[in-house]
Parts: structure tokens; sequence; C-alpha cells
């Protein structure tokens, strides 16, 4: 499976996991809604959801002998992996999980501003990177995340990785950034940030056949 995520704004860098918490998870809600229709609308992630709905909530299915429809069960899936990865007072629905024996390549494009009068205010790219991937990944603890609360529409929340230790490989390319969409001067750690995900299992099933 392969997909891109999209990011614009400000990208600062950090130096590990504790720095810039609250602009990381700025970032990591930017990709929330993202990631949550791919859920919807890759069918292997529908069939994973509905079959981890099946089986985590069978007292329900046991208690009830109404047949639910497909978008319940998907439903009731989601929220049961999201109790499933309960973190920092948020239920996470990671795509990437341990489990799955899935890891992750990423192929990361980069535009931010070049210009001289940029250089020493200017975030350095290992950094920015740095930012990035602790961004894409389920916050631990509340420190992560300043202590924030769900938002209306984060009931779970969903992210790419479990850990950004299942990131297989990393490719990042970097270029000039003009100018942010809608936007009409440029900030120094401006940045525009196209990642290309391709999922692959460790024994080769792959996740569409996940099921197989």
């Amino acid at each position: 499976m392969e997909f891109r995520l999209l990011y614009q704004g400000e990208l600062l860098p950090a130096g590990n996991t504790k720095r810039r918490a609250t602009e990381k998870h700025l970032i990591r809600r930017a990709f929330h809604p993202q990631l949550q229709r791919l859920w919807k609308v890759k069918p292997p992630l529908r069939e994973l959801a509905d079959h981890r709905g099946f089986l985590r909530s069978s007292e329900i299915y046991h208690q009830s002998n109404v047949v639910r429809a497909p978008e319940e069960r998907f439903e009731i899936g989601i929220r049961t992996i999201g109790k499933e990865f309960h973190r920092a007072g948020f239920d996470l629905v990671p795509l990437v999980m341990k489990e799955l024996a899935l890891r992750c390549a990423l192929d990361i494009l980069l535009l931010r501003p070049e210009e001289d009068r940029f250089i020493f205010t200017q975030g350095d790219i290992d950094g920015q990177v740095k930012t990035l991937l602790d961004a894409l990944r389920m916050p631990n603890d509340p420190s992560e995340t300043r202590d924030a609360s769900p938002e209306a529409d984060e009931h779970p929340l969903f992210c790419l990785l479990e850990d950004d230790k299942l990131i297989s490989e990393i490719k990042v390319t970097t270029d000039q950034l003009l100018m942010l969409p809608r936007q009409k001067e440029v900030r120094a750690n401006d940045c525009f940030v196209a990642i290309h995900v391709r999922l692959n299992h460790r024994d080769a099933r792959g996740l569409d056949n996940y099921f197989g």
C-alpha cells in the first residue's frame, strides 16, 4: 500500500522527543484527518477495522442478535483499536503497528526557503526532519502533547506510527519553497512537506493479504 501525507506551515527543529512538544502535536493533528480518511477509503484498512471490531467486541455481538451494518462494524473496530492504544489522554489509532509486523518507508519532499537572509534564523534540516518524525508517531505520555485534550473529531486520533522504530527507510529531498499557498510572505521555517509512504510486511504477505 502506498499513499502521501501533506503538511504546510512552520516546521521547527527539535533535537529530542521532549522539545517542541506543542509544535509536534499541532503537526500530528494536521495528519489526523488525512489518516482518518485513509482508513475509510482503503478496503484493506476497512477490513482490518471490521475484523478487529468483530473479535474484540464479541460480547456485544453475542448479547445482540442484530446483524450490524458494515459502517457500524467499522466504527466499532476503530473505537476498539483506539482503546487498545490509549496514551497521553488520547485513544489512538496507529496505522503501522508492531503486531502486524508492518514497516514503512518514507520518501520526504521538503520545500523550504533557501535565501541567504534566512540562514541564521532557519532550523537545520536534520532537526526539522526529527520534528516531523516525532509528529508521525503516537505520543507516549502527556509531556509529548503539553497535556492537550482530544478535540471533537479526535475520538480517536489517527497516527501513522505506533513507534518510529518501525520506519525501515527514509529518503529526504529538499528544494526551494517560494511561498506557501494563501500566504503573502514567507517565514524562515515555513515548509511544504509531501511524504510518500510505502508499507511493507516483514514476512512479505503484505497488508492487502492480511486476511488471506
